[in-house]
């Protein structure tokens, strides 16, 4: 079995991480990741052992969108330190068997970027690399949104021509149906390939291709909300076409022994599994596409099983299923389940429940960086806000800075930058590294536990997945491989449960409580098991 299945993801937001000890300017950056390889994995159980680091992006940007509007796909921004910098990173990774995969955001480039100035001109070579329309200025191609808020299509006086973005003006879409387009973006994969990149992360991979004949997305009049999600979006996404180049990405990629990609797939508020299944194909596909439902999921269990059932059905047996609780796109899923205030026990408690959970399913686990610790969202003053998001939409959207907040690695604010932090630094009381490390019963060490026992248990990296039947509020299932069974039952209610009948005889391996009462699951009590052999 290959690594990315058998490993754990962590995801890293560059600018937040860790930033450099020798030249702190607030800001996280390569040289900082550097210094904390060994927290991720040094080759003991005292790190947290993860296998593989997804890094957001990195590139040279005007950072409209933090770095998801790219001006050159093939460097590093300075913010970040330097090419020598990341090729260091990779060395000093893969000497830890730590992978990497970068963020691949090719749906969408800078207004800055050389292609698009160049395509601004309609007599250049790269005239069509973008979604140009002709019209008057006064009236657009048709009545496609952009993700961010207003028109999806800006004029260019210069061109005399509206281009289409599907996020801000300042990132026009590419024009994936021009052949140079792809041979152009093949040529990017290949340069980060030959480097040793492990990976790509595809950004919106269900958004390259748009409907060729520009038709209008139908509107529900009916739903509340802001205007773009009012659209059906038929034609602005989701075209039969992003298969075809799919399949040709993975051959690009199966040239290249041991590397893998896994796409972000865009779903509308009331889109289920099905979609981002569907772009792994026949196993030609994406290796993986991201499933988001974990982060909808109410806390209770049979949410949660649901999805787990739903997701293993659609992939069957041939694909790899992914599971992730946080991002940097989503309220942190400590919040979200938060019960009596951030670092409060019954908060831990649930924490930890959710931590056995994703650590014991079939599939990989991404994790997203401090979720090791339960770092919450945190609150952004409107004067420190600073993503597009949250400056057109506050206050009914705060935008995303407060999942993106500096990594808690001490109490005080020195352990992430000598230097003022991009984003105000909120301390919260006993959640930092600093302070859980030498905890035994801490988050922090209760993950390390679970991800060193996932490595060394082969039946939890890569064996079989049963759901069980059980009472209401436990969620009940299965690891198998060959004749080792293990049990994972999960009690999501805040009340004391039977445990199931089946769990009687086998053995604990992994408890979230230090006492058990007999046959009986505390409130928020979760216990991975081995059963007896029969």
């Amino acid at each position: 079995m290959t690594w990315w299945k058998q490993g754990v993801v962590y995801q890293i937001y560059p600018r937040s991480f860790q930033d450099n000890p020798h030249q702190p300017d607030g800001i996280g950056d390569l040289p900082g990741l550097i210094s904390r390889l060994d927290y991720l994995n040094d080759g003991s159980e005292q790190s947290l052992g993860i296998d593989a680091i997804w890094l957001s992006p990195f590139y040279p940007s005007p950072m409209a969108d933090f770095g998801y509007d790219i001006q050159d796909y093939c460097a590093i921004d300075p913010l970040f330190g330097s090419m020598a910098d990341f090729d260091e990173l990779l060395h000093q990774a893969h000497r830890r068997h730590i992978r990497i995969i970068i963020d691949l955001v090719v749906n969408h480039s800078s207004d800055q970027h050389p292609w698009f100035i160049e395509s601004c001109n309609p007599d250049s070579e790269k005239a069509d690399w973008y979604l140009w329309h002709p019209g008057p200025a006064d009236k657009a191609p048709n009545n496609w949104l952009g993700c961010f808020g207003g028109k999806g299509w800006s004029y260019h006086h210069g061109r005399q021509a509206w281009y289409y973005h599907s996020f801000l003006p300042q990132q026009p879409d590419l024009n994936w149906r021009n052949p140079a387009v792809k041979k152009a973006i093949k040529q990017v994969m290949e340069f980060w390939l030959d480097k040793g990149v492990d990976g790509f992360r595809l950004d919106v991979v269900n958004l390259y291709f748009k409907d060729q004949h520009w038709r209008n997305n139908p509107t529900r009049w009916f739903k509340i909300g802001r205007p773009y999600d009012r659209q059906q979006h038929i034609f602005d996404r989701d075209q039969t076409e992003m298969h075809a180049l799919l399949k040709d990405m993975r051959q690009w990629l199966d040239a290249y022994p041991e590397r893998m990609m896994v796409g972000e797939v865009m779903l509308a508020d009331n889109a289920n599994s099905q979609l981002p299944a569907s772009y792994y194909g026949d196993n030609d596909e994406l290796h993986q596409a991201f499933n988001f439902e974990f982060l909808r999921c109410p806390f209770n269990a049979k949410a949660f099983a649901d999805v787990i059932r739903k997701w293993s059905d659609l992939l069957g047996d041939q694909n790899w299923p992914n599971y992730t609780l946080s991002n940097h796109d989503f309220v942190r899923h400590a919040s979200r389940y938060q019960a009596d205030g951030a670092g409060g026990e019954q908060t831990r408690a649930r924490l930890k429940l959710l931590a056995l959970l994703l650590l014991t399913l079939r599939g990989t686990p991404y994790l997203y960086y401090g979720e090791e610790l339960g770092m919450p969202q945190q609150t952004v003053a409107r004067k420190h806000i600073q993503d597009p998001l949250g400056l057109r939409y506050w206050p009914l959207h705060n935008g995303r800075d407060g999942c993106r907040k500096p990594m808690f690695w001490q109490p005080q604010h020195t352990g992430f930058s000598t230097a003022s932090h991009w984003l105000p630094h909120q301390p919260v009381n006993g959640i930092s590294v600093s302070e859980q490390q030498s905890e035994p019963d801490s988050l922090l060490n209760w993950y390390r536990q679970l991800i060193w026992l996932r490595k060394q248990t082969a039946a939890l990296h890569s064996g079989d997945l049963m759901l069980l039947d059980s009472e209401p509020d436990i969620l009940l299932y299965q690891r198998q491989l060959n004749h080792d069974v293990l049990l994972i039952v999960l009690n999501f209610s805040a009340t004391t449960q039977p445990l199931p009948n089946i769990c009687q005889t086998a053995t604990a391996l992994k408890n979230t409580h230090h006492q058990n009462i007999p046959n009986q699951l505390q409130p928020y009590q979760g216990i991975l098991m081995k059963q007896a052999q029969q």
